[in-house]
Parts: structure tokens; C-alpha cells; sequence
């Protein structure tokens, strides 16, 4: 289950109340998902996914993520937008946690792709690489593993040519 945090009633109410969305009419946990806590809010304005970013993600990267997805948006890719309250901001707090509410985007997902699929995907990322291309903000996230990652040459496979 990807709930990690819970939200109270309350609380979520007077968070929505910052934004121009309408009445919640329901909130629902999302069971997929690894990292961060997702929920499913229904209102009377549409639908919504409110994310809570547990620990593993710094607050200080956030910014670079909502806009990446802005950016990829006017590019053409389909992604979900960050939604921005009545101050114009699209990242808040709630239940101690960086918060922030996205559009909903319709579809589901597919457990046993076929190779029509995994076409799809390859042509859909390199659209989205493509347009990434100009973002100027840049994210500051290091962790041990991208560090040891810069340091260090790929591997290859054993035999096979030096670069």
C-alpha cells in the first residue's frame, strides 16, 4: 500500500479550502506507488491526486519536479499539471508532509505489456527527452548512489570491447 501517511478529515478540508476545487465529495488512498503517499480526490470540480512526499524525497527538489511537469505540458507531452491554490502556489503542507495536488489523468495500468506497448512507451519517452530540452531549472538531488554513479564508468558486459 503506498499510504504511508495518514490524513485527517480536518485537515484535508481546511487544505482544499485554499483552492478553488469545490467540495470534496471523496478521498480515496492509491495502493500503487513505492515512494510517497498518494490519494485520490474527487470533488465537485473533477477529479485530482493529492501526493504527500514522505522522507525519502528533500522538499528543496520539489520545485524542480512540479516544473518539469509544467514545462513537459507546454511541450506537448500529456502529463499531470500541479494545481495552484488562490495564493499561486502549487506546493503546500499537509499532515507534516510537502503536499501537492495534480490533475487527474485518465487510464490504467497495463500488467502485461505486449510489444505494441513497450513501442508506445520507447516513442513516448523519447518525446518527453526531446521536450525537456530547454527546462532551465535545475534539480540540486545527490544522493550516494547518482554520485557513485558520475564517478564510475558503466559497467560492461565481461568480454566485451573497452570504450
Amino acid at each position: 500500500m503506498a499510504v504511508y501517511t495518514q490524513v485527517d478529515d480536518a485537515e484535508l478540508i481546511a487544505f482544499l479550502a485554499t483552492y478553488d476545487l469545490g467540495a470534496l465529495l471523496s478521498c480515496k488512498g492509491i495502493a500503487e506507488g513505492v515512494e510517497n503517499s498518494n490519494y485520490y480526490l474527487h470533488t465537485s470540480a473533477g477529479s485530482f491526486i493529492l501526493t504527500l512526499y514522505e522522507k525519502r524525497v528533500a522538499e528543496a527538489d520539489l520545485p524542480f519536479f512540479l516544473g518539469l511537469m509544467e514545462h513537459l505540458s507546454t511541450k506537448g507531452v500529456t502529463c499531470p499539471q500541479p494545481v495552484k491554490n488562490r495564493a499561486g502556489v502549487s506546493l503546500g503542507r499537509l499532515a507534516g508532509r510537502p503536499a501537492v495536488i495534480v490533475t487527474f489523468l485518465d487510464g490504467y495500468s497495463i500488467h502485461h505489456p505486449e510489444p505494441a506497448h513497450c513501442a508506445a512507451l520507447g516513442d513516448a519517452l523519447a518525446r518527453l527527452h526531446l521536450a525537456g530540452e530547454g527546462f532551465a531549472v535545475r534539480c540540486t538531488r545527490r544522493t550516494s548512489r547518482t554520485s557513485a554513479r558520475s564517478r564510475s564508468p558503466a559497467p560492461r558486459p565481461s568480454g566485451g570491447p573497452a570504450p
